[in-house]
């Protein structure tokens, strides 16, 4: 793999022009900005909740991203390249010789034109929240649904999510969450879940459980020239994507909160229950709310453990750990 992305770092590797060549590295991709395209490779890893181990589950994955991610923003998916390798070693993308690799192909967008950038910079308008809520309502109407992934909106998993945070969160009692908050927001959703156990089940008997985008947040959103992309939907785990749609959206909802911007997330919220008609948005979203903040808290905290992690970065992560849990708290208070 180091052969492969010493050669994709240089223009000469691609079939049009390229002056320039950035690389972005995430925890499971390698990506590679051209300027038209982006194109994006999996990591040969095997994390147990994903394998990319080998080149056929790399091609997999690939094809799997691109015919899911289609669905959401048809636009941005362009294809799958193939990096080859010719009988001088020479390495190119969609070029001659041997297939050594597999790349989703994606037209490239400002990366500063990512959602989170320009909540940032107070330039997120109401029209583009009731658009956003248009685009991924239309989504959720085409999202894959069989009888497996409605098994993951059952109560049964939902508990069991719940329960693995905790238990996953526990070390860190007293370190990101006090232990008052942590006891707070344990005792609130094992109250909620004894009340409301029939209504989960009847969201999976309602076929509200689909195989959602997974990680619907604002840094997977771009917003340009105020026409919306949503990207990046996981495709590698069933069990982190396939979910009860109020759950997605809850997410957007909480990142919105997070950002300072409430009474986005309460345009995104109302907008997305007009254009669905779905009464039980009112009686789940806090719910859901509270366990996407617990997540990125949870998140945070396995960054915190980062041995490479510099001390200004440590401490920003802690913070960041303490504002998730802090807010899912907040949502906690609201249960119906």
């Amino acid at each position: 793999m180091e052969e492969v992305i010493s050669a994709l770092r240089t223009p000469k590797a691609y079939p049009h022009r390229t002056t320039e060549v950035k690389k972005i590295t995430t925890a499971i991709s390698h990506v590679f900005l051209t300027g038209d395209y982006a194109y994006k490779l999996c990591k040969p890893v095997n994390f147990g909740f994903l394998d990319f181990s080998n080149l056929e589950k790399r091609k997999k994955s690939c094809e799997d991203e691109i015919a899911f991610n289609s669905l959401i923003s048809p636009e941005l998916y362009l294809g799958l390249s193939t990096i080859n390798q010719d009988e001088s070693g020479k390495i190119t993308i969609d070029g001659k010789g041997n297939i050594i690799e597999y790349a989703v192909k994606m037209k490239q967008m400002d990366p500063e034109s990512t959602m989170n950038n320009l909540l940032r910079d107070q330039k997120v308008t109401t029209e583009n929240i009731v658009q956003l809520a248009k685009q991924i309502h239309q989504f959720h109407q085409k999202a894959p649904e069989d009888e497996e992934i409605r098994s993951y909106g059952k109560f049964e998993t939902v508990k069991f999510n719940w329960d693995e945070n905790f238990q996953q969160t526990e070390k860190y009692k007293d370190v990101l969450i006090p232990t008052e908050t942590f006891t707070n927001i344990q005792q609130k959703i094992h109250s909620f879940l004894g009340k409301k156990q029939e209504l989960i089940n009847l969201r999976v008997q309602k076929k509200k459980i689909k195989h959602c985008h997974g990680d619907f947040y604002s840094s997977n959103v771009f917003i340009n020239d105020d026409k919306i992309h949503i990207f990046d939907g996981i495709v590698f785990n069933k069990r982190f994507p396939c979910s009860d749609i109020i759950a997605e959206i809850a997410f957007m909802a909480m990142d919105l909160d997070y950002h300072k911007q409430e009474s986005l997330a309460k345009t995104f919220i109302e907008e997305y229950q007009k254009l669905s008609g779905d009464n039980d948005i009112p009686k789940l979203i806090d719910f859901y709310k509270c366990y996407r903040a617990y997540i990125r808290g949870k998140i945070a905290c396995f960054t915190y453990d980062d041995p490479n992690l510099s001390t200004e970065e440590k401490e920003k992560t802690k913070q960041t750990a303490q504002e998730y849990f802090q807010l899912a708290e907040r949502y906690a208070q609201h249960f119906l």
